[in-house]
């Protein structure tokens, strides 16, 4: 009995390691998230661990209704790439949903902080 018992453990124990690897996780951003930058980024890059195909990214500012963003490709892929941003002043958050090759729903966010712009100053 012991032994069937070592068994099914180890049938288990494969079976969760196997069922946590399943899910594709985002592994970066380009910008990072938690970036401050001067002005808004031309185009925000999501890079995934095996390829995903996004079904939804929008980004959120306080006090502002939710704005949605366009991605490419519009196929699976491990890097996605959101063009034109427009972020304002302000921390941004941008929302991204995710399908992976498993069928899972993944979803994660990319907090970005844009520097208010300074008033140039008159020369003395």
């Amino acid at each position: 009995m012991p032994t069937l018992v070592k068994g099914l453990s180890a049938i288990l124990l494969v079976a969760c390691a196997s069922l946590a690897t399943a899910h594709t996780a985002a592994v970066g951003s380009n910008p990072k998230s938690g970036a401050v930058l001067d002005a808004s980024p031309p185009s925000i890059e999501i890079t995934f661990k095996a390829p995903v195909r996004v079904t939804a990214v929008a980004v959120q500012q306080d006090g502002k209704p939710e704005r949605k963003l366009s991605s490419t490709p519009q196929t699976a892929a491990t890097t996605i790439k959101i063009e034109n941003p427009q972020l304002a002043p302000g921390l941004s958050h941008v929302h991204w949903t995710a399908l992976s090759q498993d069928g899972h729903v993944v979803k994660g966010v990319i907090d970005l902080t844009v520097k208010p712009a300074t008033a140039p100053t008159a020369p003395k």
